[in-house]
């Protein structure tokens, strides 16, 4: 499987599951709490390191490895299976 099928099979998995609603409720609200902390220089400061990633990662992309790139492709196929198993046992106790 591709990495982009491997991804949309995960967020496909995490979609349908009965708990996804309850945790992106947690999730957004977790996010507007740290927007509300962050000072106005750690956004700045968060904003300008985006920059520099962004204008670098066409010259990073190129330089990366074919076993990293395995690695990826197999770290998430792990994942996905561990999901995939997680699911099923959090089902069966409902």
């Amino acid at each position: 499987m591709t990495q982009k099928i491997e991804w949309e099979e995960v967020k496909e998995i995490w979609k349908n599951s009965s708990q996804s609603k309850k945790i992106d409720i947690h999730i957004s609200q977790l996010k507007e709490e740290l927007k509300s902390k962050s000072s106005e220089f750690e956004k700045n400061s968060i904003n300008s390191d985006i920059s520099v990633i962004t204008s670098y990662w066409d010259d990073f992309k190129s330089k990366t490895s074919q076993f990293e790139k395995d690695s990826v492709k197999n770290d998430l196929s792990e994942i996905n299976k561990l999901l995939k198993n997680f699911l099923s046992l959090f089902n069966k106790k409902k």
